[in-house]
Protein backbone atom coordinates (compact mmCIF):
# COMPACT_ATOMS: atom_id res chain seq x y z
CA UNK A 1 0.00 0.00 0.00
CA UNK A 2 1.72 3.17 -1.26
CA UNK A 3 0.60 6.76 -0.79
CA UNK A 4 1.35 7.59 -4.44
CA UNK A 5 -1.29 5.03 -5.47
CA UNK A 6 -3.92 7.20 -3.84
CA UNK A 7 -2.57 10.78 -3.93
CA UNK A 8 -0.78 13.00 -6.43
CA UNK A 9 1.22 15.45 -4.32
CA UNK A 10 2.66 18.65 -5.81
CA UNK A 11 5.48 20.52 -4.08
CA UNK A 12 4.79 24.21 -3.47
CA UNK A 13 7.75 26.53 -3.91
CA UNK A 14 7.65 29.02 -2.35
CA UNK A 15 5.46 27.70 0.44
CA UNK A 16 3.55 30.96 0.67
CA UNK A 17 3.88 34.69 0.07
CA UNK A 18 3.56 37.24 2.87
CA UNK A 19 2.49 40.79 1.94
CA UNK A 20 3.11 43.60 4.41
CA UNK A 21 0.97 46.73 4.76
CA UNK A 22 3.34 48.80 2.60
CA UNK A 23 3.07 46.41 -0.37
CA UNK A 24 6.43 44.72 0.15
CA UNK A 25 6.46 40.96 0.34
CA UNK A 26 8.50 37.92 1.32
CA UNK A 27 8.29 34.55 -0.43
CA UNK A 28 8.64 32.01 2.37
CA UNK A 29 10.43 28.78 1.45
CA UNK A 30 12.76 26.15 2.85
CA UNK A 31 15.75 27.54 0.93
CA UNK A 32 18.02 29.14 3.53
CA UNK A 33 19.96 31.26 1.04
CA UNK A 34 16.79 32.69 -0.52
CA UNK A 35 15.32 33.37 2.91
CA UNK A 36 18.40 35.18 4.20
CA UNK A 37 18.64 37.26 1.01
CA UNK A 38 15.00 38.35 1.29
CA UNK A 39 15.18 39.00 5.03
CA UNK A 40 18.28 41.18 4.60
CA UNK A 41 16.18 43.65 2.60
CA UNK A 42 14.06 44.25 5.69
CA UNK A 43 16.66 43.89 8.42
CA UNK A 44 20.21 42.51 7.94
CA UNK A 45 20.33 41.72 11.66
CA UNK A 46 17.31 39.42 11.36
CA UNK A 47 18.73 37.64 8.32
CA UNK A 48 21.83 36.70 10.29
CA UNK A 49 19.63 35.06 12.93
CA UNK A 50 17.76 32.83 10.47
CA UNK A 51 19.90 29.70 10.94
CA UNK A 52 19.83 30.08 14.72
CA UNK A 53 16.04 30.31 14.63
CA UNK A 54 15.72 27.21 12.44
CA UNK A 55 18.12 25.30 14.71
CA UNK A 56 16.00 26.20 17.73
CA UNK A 57 12.83 25.21 15.85
CA UNK A 58 14.49 21.89 15.02
CA UNK A 59 15.34 21.25 18.66
CA UNK A 60 11.69 21.77 19.62
CA UNK A 61 10.58 19.53 16.76
CA UNK A 62 12.85 16.69 17.88
CA UNK A 63 11.64 17.05 21.46
CA UNK A 64 7.93 17.17 20.63
CA UNK A 65 7.74 14.85 17.62
CA UNK A 66 10.73 12.53 17.57
CA UNK A 67 10.81 12.01 21.35
CA UNK A 68 7.03 11.63 21.33
CA UNK A 69 5.98 14.32 23.80
CA UNK A 70 3.47 15.68 21.31
CA UNK A 71 1.63 12.36 21.34
CA UNK A 72 1.44 11.93 25.10
CA UNK A 73 -1.70 12.78 27.04
CA UNK A 74 -0.67 15.00 29.95
CA UNK A 75 -3.17 13.40 32.30
CA UNK A 76 -0.83 13.05 35.28
CA UNK A 77 1.73 15.17 37.11
CA UNK A 78 4.36 12.47 36.49
CA UNK A 79 4.14 12.98 32.72
CA UNK A 80 4.21 16.75 33.11
CA UNK A 81 7.21 16.72 35.46
CA UNK A 82 9.17 14.69 32.92
CA UNK A 83 8.25 17.24 30.26
CA UNK A 84 9.07 20.45 32.15
CA UNK A 85 12.91 20.42 32.38
CA UNK A 86 13.53 20.07 28.63
CA UNK A 87 10.64 22.40 27.81
CA UNK A 88 12.20 25.08 30.02
CA UNK A 89 15.59 24.56 28.39
CA UNK A 90 14.01 25.07 24.97
CA UNK A 91 11.99 28.12 26.15
CA UNK A 92 8.90 26.24 25.03
CA UNK A 93 6.72 27.96 27.64
CA UNK A 94 7.51 31.46 26.36
CA UNK A 95 4.82 33.08 24.19
CA UNK A 96 5.33 32.21 20.51
CA UNK A 97 5.57 35.92 19.65
CA UNK A 98 8.93 36.30 21.38
CA UNK A 99 10.63 33.66 19.26
CA UNK A 100 9.21 34.22 15.81
CA UNK A 101 7.76 36.54 13.21
CA UNK A 102 4.48 38.29 13.80
CA UNK A 103 1.38 36.49 12.64
CA UNK A 104 -1.63 34.75 14.11
CA UNK A 105 -0.24 31.38 15.07
CA UNK A 106 -2.44 28.37 14.32
CA UNK A 107 -5.41 30.58 15.02
CA UNK A 108 -4.01 31.32 18.47
CA UNK A 109 -3.01 34.52 20.20
CA UNK A 110 0.80 34.65 19.73
CA UNK A 111 1.12 36.51 23.04
CA UNK A 112 -0.12 33.54 25.08
CA UNK A 113 0.31 30.57 22.71
CA UNK A 114 3.35 28.61 23.95
CA UNK A 115 6.47 28.60 21.78
CA UNK A 116 6.29 24.81 21.55
CA UNK A 117 4.45 25.44 18.27
CA UNK A 118 7.66 26.93 16.87
CA UNK A 119 8.56 23.45 15.66
CA UNK A 120 6.46 24.16 12.54
CA UNK A 121 9.08 26.24 10.62
CA UNK A 122 11.54 23.35 10.93
CA UNK A 123 8.86 20.87 9.87
CA UNK A 124 8.08 23.00 6.81
CA UNK A 125 11.77 23.36 5.93
CA UNK A 126 12.53 19.65 6.15
CA UNK A 127 9.26 18.07 5.00
CA UNK A 128 8.21 20.89 2.65
CA UNK A 129 4.67 22.09 1.89
CA UNK A 130 2.60 20.06 -0.55
CA UNK A 131 -0.68 20.28 -2.41
CA UNK A 132 -2.79 17.23 -3.17
CA UNK A 133 -4.16 17.35 -6.71
CA UNK A 134 -7.91 17.68 -6.51
CA UNK A 135 -7.77 19.71 -3.31
CA UNK A 136 -8.22 18.74 0.33
CA UNK A 137 -11.16 16.50 -0.46
CA UNK A 138 -8.80 14.21 -2.40
CA UNK A 139 -7.32 13.30 1.02
CA UNK A 140 -10.80 12.38 2.25
CA UNK A 141 -11.37 10.23 -0.82
CA UNK A 142 -7.97 8.56 -0.43
CA UNK A 143 -8.57 7.72 3.23
CA UNK A 144 -12.02 6.40 2.35
CA UNK A 145 -10.55 4.19 -0.41
CA UNK A 146 -7.91 2.74 1.92
CA UNK A 147 -10.45 2.22 4.69
CA UNK A 148 -12.84 0.42 2.37
CA UNK A 149 -10.03 -1.72 0.93
CA UNK A 150 -9.47 -2.97 4.49
CA UNK A 151 -13.12 -3.99 4.74
CA UNK A 152 -14.41 -0.80 6.35
CA UNK A 153 -17.93 0.47 5.67
CA UNK A 154 -18.80 4.17 5.42
CA UNK A 155 -22.28 5.38 6.32
CA UNK A 156 -23.31 9.04 5.92
CA UNK A 157 -26.49 11.06 6.04
CA UNK A 158 -27.55 10.14 9.56
CA UNK A 159 -26.89 12.28 12.63
CA UNK A 160 -25.19 10.76 15.66
CA UNK A 161 -27.46 11.35 18.64
CA UNK A 162 -25.59 9.60 21.43
CA UNK A 163 -22.36 7.78 22.25
CA UNK A 164 -23.22 4.55 24.02
CA UNK A 165 -21.24 3.68 27.14
CA UNK A 166 -21.30 0.40 29.06
CA UNK A 167 -19.13 -0.35 32.09
CA UNK A 168 -17.22 2.89 31.45
CA UNK A 169 -16.34 1.81 27.92
CA UNK A 170 -17.65 3.36 24.73
CA UNK A 171 -19.44 0.55 22.92
CA UNK A 172 -21.19 2.21 19.99
CA UNK A 173 -23.35 5.10 18.79
CA UNK A 174 -27.04 5.76 18.39
CA UNK A 175 -27.86 7.57 15.13
CA UNK A 176 -31.07 9.02 13.73
CA UNK A 177 -31.50 5.79 11.76
CA UNK A 178 -30.07 2.95 13.82
CA UNK A 179 -27.80 1.83 16.65
CA UNK A 180 -24.25 0.78 15.73
CA UNK A 181 -22.18 -1.34 18.10
CA UNK A 182 -18.41 -0.79 18.04
CA UNK A 183 -15.13 -1.76 19.67
CA UNK A 184 -13.90 1.85 19.51
CA UNK A 185 -15.50 5.25 18.91
CA UNK A 186 -13.65 8.18 17.34
CA UNK A 187 -15.41 11.56 17.49
CA UNK A 188 -14.44 14.49 15.29
CA UNK A 189 -17.11 16.71 16.84
CA UNK A 190 -16.40 19.73 19.02
CA UNK A 191 -15.60 19.09 22.69
CA UNK A 192 -18.71 20.76 24.09
CA UNK A 193 -21.04 18.98 21.67
CA UNK A 194 -19.37 15.60 22.23
CA UNK A 195 -19.44 15.76 26.02
CA UNK A 196 -22.46 18.02 26.48
CA UNK A 197 -24.80 16.45 23.93
CA UNK A 198 -23.54 13.01 22.90
CA UNK A 199 -22.61 11.65 26.33
CA UNK A 200 -25.16 11.26 29.11
CA UNK A 201 -24.31 13.17 32.33
CA UNK A 202 -23.73 9.95 34.24
CA UNK A 203 -21.16 8.90 31.61
CA UNK A 204 -19.04 12.05 31.90
CA UNK A 205 -18.21 12.49 35.55
CA UNK A 206 -15.08 14.52 34.78
CA UNK A 207 -16.71 16.84 32.26
CA UNK A 208 -19.66 18.43 34.01
CA UNK A 209 -21.69 21.18 32.33
CA UNK A 210 -19.96 23.68 34.60
CA UNK A 211 -16.50 22.56 33.53
CA UNK A 212 -17.47 22.57 29.87
CA UNK A 213 -18.59 26.18 30.21
CA UNK A 214 -15.12 27.09 31.49
CA UNK A 215 -13.34 25.80 28.36
CA UNK A 216 -11.95 28.76 26.45
CA UNK A 217 -12.08 28.99 22.69
CA UNK A 218 -9.67 30.79 20.38
CA UNK A 219 -10.44 33.04 17.46
CA UNK A 220 -12.95 32.19 14.78
CA UNK A 221 -12.83 32.79 11.05
CA UNK A 222 -14.80 34.66 8.43
CA UNK A 223 -14.53 33.12 4.96
CA UNK A 224 -15.48 34.23 1.47
CA UNK A 225 -15.39 31.55 -1.24
CA UNK A 226 -14.95 33.07 -4.69
CA UNK A 227 -14.98 32.01 -8.31
CA UNK A 228 -13.69 34.90 -10.44
CA UNK A 229 -13.56 35.38 -14.21
CA UNK A 230 -10.02 36.69 -14.03
CA UNK A 231 -6.59 35.59 -12.85
CA UNK A 232 -4.60 37.49 -10.26
CA UNK A 233 -0.92 36.49 -10.63
CA UNK A 234 0.19 38.46 -7.55
CA UNK A 235 -1.55 35.78 -5.47
CA UNK A 236 0.31 32.52 -4.97
CA UNK A 237 -1.25 29.24 -3.86
CA UNK A 238 -0.97 30.46 -0.25
CA UNK A 239 -0.87 34.22 0.40
CA UNK A 240 -0.91 36.16 3.66
CA UNK A 241 -1.78 39.86 3.74
CA UNK A 242 -0.85 41.56 7.01
CA UNK A 243 -2.37 44.68 8.51
CA UNK A 244 -0.22 47.60 9.65
CA UNK A 245 -1.53 47.01 13.18
CA UNK A 246 -0.44 43.90 14.96
CA UNK A 247 -0.59 43.83 18.75
CA UNK A 248 -3.71 45.99 18.93
CA UNK A 249 -5.38 43.94 16.16
CA UNK A 250 -4.69 40.74 18.10
CA UNK A 251 -6.15 42.40 21.18
CA UNK A 252 -9.30 43.39 19.26
CA UNK A 253 -9.84 39.78 18.17
CA UNK A 254 -8.94 37.90 21.36
CA UNK A 255 -9.53 40.35 24.24
CA UNK A 256 -11.92 43.12 23.21
CA UNK A 257 -13.80 40.66 20.97
CA UNK A 258 -14.93 43.28 18.50
CA UNK A 259 -14.96 43.50 14.72
CA UNK A 260 -12.04 45.82 13.82
CA UNK A 261 -12.05 48.19 10.87
CA UNK A 262 -8.85 46.66 9.46
CA UNK A 263 -7.82 43.03 9.05
CA UNK A 264 -5.04 40.58 8.28
CA UNK A 265 -6.06 37.74 6.02
CA UNK A 266 -5.07 34.52 4.29
CA UNK A 267 -5.97 33.70 0.68
CA UNK A 268 -5.95 30.20 -0.75
CA UNK A 269 -5.84 29.99 -4.57
CA UNK A 270 -5.62 26.31 -5.61
CA UNK A 271 -6.04 27.23 -9.28
CA UNK A 272 -2.55 28.75 -9.12
CA UNK A 273 -1.14 25.23 -8.83
CA UNK A 274 -3.88 23.17 -10.48
CA UNK A 275 -5.50 25.03 -13.36
CA UNK A 276 -8.34 22.49 -13.47
CA UNK A 277 -9.65 23.99 -10.22
CA UNK A 278 -11.13 26.87 -12.27
CA UNK A 279 -12.24 27.42 -15.89
CA UNK A 280 -9.60 28.74 -18.32
CA UNK A 281 -8.60 32.31 -17.51
CA UNK A 282 -10.31 32.16 -14.11
CA UNK A 283 -9.32 31.69 -10.48
CA UNK A 284 -10.93 29.86 -7.58
CA UNK A 285 -10.06 31.09 -4.12
CA UNK A 286 -11.18 31.63 -0.59
CA UNK A 287 -10.37 34.51 1.72
CA UNK A 288 -10.02 33.78 5.45
CA UNK A 289 -10.09 36.67 7.92
CA UNK A 290 -9.38 36.01 11.63
CA UNK A 291 -12.27 37.36 13.72
CA UNK A 292 -13.48 37.10 17.29
CA UNK A 293 -15.41 34.02 18.36
CA UNK A 294 -19.12 33.85 19.12
CA UNK A 295 -18.63 35.18 22.65
CA UNK A 296 -17.84 38.53 21.03
CA UNK A 297 -20.02 41.51 20.28
CA UNK A 298 -20.83 40.72 16.65
CA UNK A 299 -24.26 39.96 15.18
CA UNK A 300 -23.26 37.94 12.12
CA UNK A 301 -26.81 37.83 10.80
CA UNK A 302 -26.48 41.60 10.36
CA UNK A 303 -22.75 42.00 9.75
CA UNK A 304 -21.98 39.15 7.33
CA UNK A 305 -22.63 40.82 3.99
CA UNK A 306 -21.39 44.34 4.94
CA UNK A 307 -18.18 42.78 6.29
CA UNK A 308 -17.73 40.74 3.11
CA UNK A 309 -18.08 43.92 1.06
CA UNK A 310 -15.46 45.65 3.21
CA UNK A 311 -13.03 42.78 2.67
CA UNK A 312 -13.62 42.72 -1.09
CA UNK A 313 -13.29 46.51 -1.32
CA UNK A 314 -9.98 46.34 0.54
CA UNK A 315 -8.64 43.60 -1.74
CA UNK A 316 -9.60 45.50 -4.89
CA UNK A 317 -8.78 49.11 -4.00
CA UNK A 318 -6.19 48.95 -1.21
CA UNK A 319 -4.34 45.74 -1.95
CA UNK A 320 -4.59 46.05 -5.73
CA UNK A 321 -6.70 43.19 -7.13
CA UNK A 322 -8.06 45.45 -9.86
CA UNK A 323 -11.48 44.46 -11.18
CA UNK A 324 -12.05 41.83 -8.51
CA UNK A 325 -15.67 42.62 -7.64
CA UNK A 326 -16.77 42.91 -11.25
CA UNK A 327 -15.11 39.55 -12.02
CA UNK A 328 -16.95 37.62 -9.30
CA UNK A 329 -19.03 34.81 -10.77
CA UNK A 330 -19.57 32.78 -7.58
CA UNK A 331 -19.53 34.01 -3.97
CA UNK A 332 -20.36 32.23 -0.73
CA UNK A 333 -19.84 33.65 2.75
CA UNK A 334 -19.18 31.46 5.81
CA UNK A 335 -19.28 33.10 9.25
CA UNK A 336 -18.61 31.95 12.83
CA UNK A 337 -22.36 31.39 13.08
CA UNK A 338 -22.11 28.86 10.26
CA UNK A 339 -19.38 26.99 12.15
CA UNK A 340 -21.83 26.64 15.03
CA UNK A 341 -24.72 25.54 12.83
CA UNK A 342 -22.92 23.20 10.45
CA UNK A 343 -19.99 21.87 12.48
CA UNK A 344 -21.67 21.61 15.88
CA UNK A 345 -18.90 23.90 17.13
CA UNK A 346 -19.30 27.23 18.90
CA UNK A 347 -16.09 28.44 17.29
CA UNK A 348 -13.07 27.62 15.16
CA UNK A 349 -11.24 25.60 17.82
CA UNK A 350 -10.24 25.42 21.48
CA UNK A 351 -7.80 28.12 22.58
CA UNK A 352 -4.09 27.34 22.30
CA UNK A 353 -3.37 29.39 25.42
CA UNK A 354 -0.78 27.92 27.80
CA UNK A 355 -3.44 27.22 30.42
CA UNK A 356 -5.02 24.69 28.04
CA UNK A 357 -1.81 23.07 26.80
CA UNK A 358 0.35 20.43 28.47
CA UNK A 359 -1.25 19.36 31.74
CA UNK A 360 -4.14 21.71 30.94
CA UNK A 361 -4.77 20.10 27.57
CA UNK A 362 -8.24 18.73 27.07
CA UNK A 363 -7.75 14.95 27.08
CA UNK A 364 -10.56 12.66 26.04
CA UNK A 365 -10.92 8.94 26.41
CA UNK A 366 -7.81 7.40 27.94
CA UNK A 367 -8.36 6.29 31.51
CA UNK A 368 -11.93 7.54 31.62
CA UNK A 369 -13.07 5.88 28.38
CA UNK A 370 -10.42 3.36 27.20
CA UNK A 371 -12.24 2.52 23.98
CA UNK A 372 -12.80 5.94 22.48
CA UNK A 373 -11.16 9.22 21.58
CA UNK A 374 -12.21 12.65 20.40
CA UNK A 375 -10.19 14.42 17.74
CA UNK A 376 -11.78 17.80 16.99
CA UNK A 377 -9.46 20.66 17.86
CA UNK A 378 -7.75 18.81 20.70
CA UNK A 379 -7.06 15.20 19.88
CA UNK A 380 -7.57 12.55 22.46
CA UNK A 381 -5.87 9.21 22.43
CA UNK A 382 -6.47 5.51 22.41
CA UNK A 383 -3.24 3.77 23.31
CA UNK A 384 -0.95 5.17 20.60
CA UNK A 385 -3.05 7.90 18.94
CA UNK A 386 -1.14 11.11 18.34
CA UNK A 387 -2.26 14.62 19.25
CA UNK A 388 -3.34 16.80 16.37
CA UNK A 389 -4.38 14.05 13.95
CA UNK A 390 -7.73 14.35 12.16
CA UNK A 391 -10.24 11.72 13.14
CA UNK A 392 -9.81 9.96 9.80
CA UNK A 393 -6.14 9.24 10.54
CA UNK A 394 -7.00 7.92 14.00
CA UNK A 395 -9.72 5.67 12.58
CA UNK A 396 -7.32 4.55 9.86
CA UNK A 397 -4.67 3.53 12.41
CA UNK A 398 -7.28 1.59 14.38
CA UNK A 399 -8.34 -0.26 11.23
CA UNK A 400 -4.71 -1.04 10.42
CA UNK A 401 -4.19 -2.41 13.94
CA UNK A 402 -7.14 -4.72 13.50
CA UNK A 403 -6.34 -5.59 9.85
CA UNK A 404 -2.54 -5.86 9.63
Amino acid sequence: MRMEDYLDLILLDPFYRIYFHDGSHLDYSGDGDRMREQMSRFDPHDSRKYEKFIAHSGAIYRFIIEQGYGSRPFDSWVTMLKFIPQALKLQAFLPAYYLSTRYLFLGGNPFNTPAVYQMIPYLEKTEKVWYSRGGMYSLVEALAAVFQSLGGKISTGSEVLRILVKARRACGVETSRKTINADAVVSNVDLQHTYGRLLAPEDRRKWSDRRLRRVRYGMSAFLIYLGVKKRFPQLLHHTLILSKRYRSLVRDIFDRRVLPDDFSMYLHVPSRTETAMAPPGCDSMYVLVPVTNLSGKVDWQVEAEPYAQRVLKFLEHDFGLAGLQEAIEVKKVFTPLDFARQRRSPDFHISTAKSQRGFGRVVSGGRQYPSWCRCAGCTAYRRSDRVGDPAGFTAFRLSMQWNP
